[in-house]
């Protein structure tokens, strides 16, 4: 039985974020629906929710995903998994998106929902459990990481210091095929996104084994 934590949001609820607006680093807006639908039906898009702009964990995690996981590699996908695209959803001021996207070699679209709301429609969770336990994706100390994130706002300027997100606001990865939504991690902890290669596993699975997985298999 699949823990609620990683259950599908109910239909209502995924309607009512396709119709959101986040916004790109320009600060124009865009329908979340249409990054995840906007495609046709043959586009598998994986969506990754990252913690505030200056989580020093996060951005070794975007590093790493960068490194492994690029837009050759998913653009040549065999079906079902390709052709693919990965886009990054962040909770800060979309100032901080340029910025983010030099310090982590960032090779996927940014988009995102200063607001959090996003987050909160998809019932994304909200601790700072983990903080002290970086995560297999850094090779940070928990201290060192601390003195990366406020070295980094202080660089940002007072204008923008704390316009990263909320810091307790975590992520997850969630996987779309043609504006069907199939398959759903929320993050538990500070420390939990699912690795690169974990990543690149299931988005190789076909629709029927990722349904076993995750029930109900809603469309846009």
């Amino acid at each position: 039985m699949l823990s609620l934590l990683n259950s599908p949001p109910t239909d209502e609820k995924l309607c009512e974020a396709y119709h959101l607006d986040l916004q790109s680093p320009d600060g124009s807006s865009i329908k979340f629906g249409e990054l995840v639908a906007g495609k046709g039906d043959c586009i598998t898009t994986v969506v990754i929710f990252i913690r505030h702009f200056f989580c020093a964990y996060d951005q070794d995690y975007v590093r790493a995903l960068s490194r492994h996981v690029t837009n050759t590699f998913l653009s040549n996908l065999p079906a079902p998994a390709g052709p693919t695209q990965l886009i990054v959803i962040g909770c800060g001021d979309h100032s901080l998106i340029v910025p983010y996207m030099d310090e982590t070699t960032d090779a996927f679209p940014i988009y995102t929902d200063r607001s959090g709301t996003i987050y909160e429609t998809l019932s994304m969770k909200r601790t700072l459990a983990g903080m002290v336990r970086p995560p297999e994706y850094t090779k940070r100390s928990y201290l060192l990481s601390l003195f990366q994130a406020l070295k980094q706002m202080f660089r940002s300027g007072p204008s923008r210091a704390f316009k990263g997100g909320s810091w307790n606001q975590n992520g997850g990865e969630w996987i779309f095929k043609g504006g069907k939504l199939q398959y759903v991690h929320r993050m538990t902890h500070v420390s939990d996104h699912l690795s690169a290669g974990e990543l690149l596993k299931i988005i190789q699975l076909d629709e029927t084994q990722i349904g076993m997985m995750q029930g109900n298999i809603r469309k846009y």
